[in-house]
Parts: structure tokens; C-alpha cells; sequence
């Protein structure tokens, strides 16, 4: 009997399966071959054999035990994809944490998510420590407070501003404006685009300096000019309404590409709209479903935004 392609990936992936579930459960555990079958799981995830059912849904479970004993038996370097899987609602419910880091956020799994990115930072990992901080913004406090002591030792040799810009994320959340803003400037001066467009808001809200709309607006362009989604977004539907800048279409829909080919999907269902209307570019209804379909697949909810527009999907 030949197996069809789909049938023998299938079938692999349960063979991977069952081997990840023996090696955890081994005893001593061979934790670099784990580490290794797991990786090999969470790249099938990846590229969506879960999605397509090649996986089953006990994938993420056995892929989140996996990482865990790996983890646990001292392969640091498996903390922060650990974590991020925890926070897929695929994976279910997080395994016991011997962890010295109770974080008590109220949620079970953004706590466990929260210690293995500590883990991952206390092993000298700086996306731990970034992903930790962005994690905690949901449960500010202690949370912000230990973020603090996870970024402090990256202060030192921070060239792109990325540790910096991520404290003064905490430190406005700890209520600290004076500080953040502080950290802003200097990851701007770094070259760090995020903070650029913080600058941005703060500047244009008043919100822990004064207002000066002015000043927003070079923060604003400067992020751009380093093709930051948010800002290039900003930038496009700065021209298309003309509020702080020239109402011109046909510039706002040069932003709106650049910002949807550098990841906004706001951007790639707004330009979708134009060329459906034949405002600031020609009509395309070809071209108009590309963007509308790009919009889509990343997650934006273009059907219910058309319906809100009254504008019917091209075919």
C-alpha cells in the first residue's frame, strides 16, 4: 500500500509524538534529545500542521510537558518557547511550576508564562527579559517591579535602546511618567523606533510632558522613517484625513503600502478599500483583494469591516 503525502506526514507526526511523550517520561531524561523533538513539534506548529489536522490537538500538550522537563533539566535555552506556547489557548493548562518567581497575576497561565520568561532572563536571555516585560503590562505592580530588575543588568550594552525603551514601557506603568519619558529619549537617541513612536503619544496626549503637537510629529515621522508599522499607519492616515498633515490620497496611499509591507494589517485592509474605490490609486478589484486577502491571513476581520463600511468583498 503507497501512502498519499498527507497520510505519511500524518503518520510521522504521530511517531514524533509518541517518542516525545517516552523521552519525558524517561528516567534519567536525555534533555538536549527532547529539547530537539520538541523543537521539531513546535516548527510543525508553526507552519500550521495543527491547523490542517496533520497534528492532533494533543500536540500542544505534549510539546508544552516536553519543553518543560527539558526546561527544568537545564536547558535554558527552551524557557522563552516555552512560554510563548503557554500563552496559546491550544495548550491547556500549564504543568506544576517549581519556580522561586510566584508571580500573582490572577491567571494561571499568563503566571506561568511570566516565570519561564524570568527563567529565561535570569540565564542571560534578553527576549526573556523584553518578553517578560511586554507580558507584564497585564499585571503591572510586583510584576513591573521585578521586571525592572531583569532589565537593569542589560542597561549597560543596550545599542539598539531595546532593554531601555522596555523600561520606560514599566516605568509608566508603575506610574513613574518622569522616568519613562526619560528612557524613551535616551532609546531614541539609540535609534530605537518603538520609542520614537511612545514619544509620539506622549507628546501628542500630554500625557507625562507637556503637549506640543509639533514635537509629536517629528517623533511620529521619525519612527516612520525607520518603518515602524504603527507610525507608517499613522503617517498614511495623516494624509488621508488631513488632521496634522496635507489631505493628499495619493500620498496616503504610498504610506498605507508601506505600512502594510511592514506588517500592518490595518494598513493592507485600508489600501484594500482604496483600490476597490479607486481613491488615491486607480480602481483594481484584483489588486483590491490581494490587500484585503493579506489583511485577512493576518488576523485582521475584514469581512466584519467591510460590513461596517457597506462595501461588498470584491470576488
Amino acid at each position: 500500500m503507497t501512502l498519499t503525502p498527507a497520510t505519511a506526514s500524518s503518520a510521522h507526526a504521530e511517531t514524533l509524538l509518541a517518542e516525545t511523550r517516552r523521552v519525558t517520561a524517561a528516567d534519567p531524561l536525555d534533555a538536549a534529545y527532547l529539547e530537539g523533538l520538541c523543537r521539531e513539534i513546535d516548527g510543525r506548529v508553526v507552519r500550521g500542521d495543527a491547523m490542517i489536522g496533520i497534528l492532533p490537538v494533543e500536540a500542544y500538550d505534549v510539546l508544552v510537558r516536553g519543553y518543560a522537563a527539558a526546561a527544568l533539566a537545564g536547558r535554558t535555552g527552551v524557557w522563552v518557547p516555552l512560554g510563548k506556547r503557554l500563552l496559546d489557548p491550544r495548550a491547556g493548562r500549564p504543568p506544576a511550576w517549581p519556580s522561586p518567581h510566584p508571580f500573582p497575576a490572577g491567571d494561571e497561565t499568563l503566571d506561568a508564562a511570566l516565570r519561564c520568561f524570568a527563567e529565561a532572563a535570569r540565564h542571560g536571555n534578553r527576549e526573556g527579559a523584553y518578553l517578560f516585560a511586554a507580558l507584564g503590562r497585564q499585571a503591572v505592580g510586583r510584576v513591573g517591579r521585578y521586571a525592572l530588575t531583569l532589565l537593569e543588568p542589560l542597561w549597560a550594552d543596550d545599542p539598539t535602546g531595546e532593554a531601555t525603551y522596555w523600561s520606560g514601557i514599566v516605568r509608566y506603568l508603575l506610574g513613574d511618567g518622569e522616568a519613562a519619558v526619560a528612557d524613551h529619549q535616551r532609546a531614541a537617541a539609540a535609534g530605537n523606533a518603538d520609542a520614537m513612536f511612545e514619544l509620539y503619544v506622549l507628546y501628542g496626549t500630554g500625557d507625562a510632558v507637556p503637549r506640543d503637537d509639533a514635537v509629536a510629529r517629528q517623533w511620529l515621522m521619525r519612527a516612520a522613517e525607520r518603518d515602524h508599522p504603527r507610525a507608517l499607519y499613522n503617517v498614511a492616515a495623516g494624509y488621508a484625513t488631513g488632521q496634522g498633515l496635507p489631505r493628499d490620497e495619493v500620498a496616503a496611499a504610498g504610506w498605507y503600502e508601506r505600512a502594510a509591507d511592514a506588517g500592518n494589517p490595518r494598513a493592507a485592509a485600508t489600501l484594500g478599500v482604496m483600490c476597490l474605490l479607486g481613491s488615491g490609486v486607480p480602481a483594481d478589484p484584483a489588486r483590491a483583494a490581494g490587500w484585503l486577502d493579506r489583511a485577512e491571513e493576518q488576523g485582521f476581520d475584514v469581512d466584519g469591516w467591510l460590513d461596517q463600511l457597506g462595501i461588498r468583498r470584491p470576488a
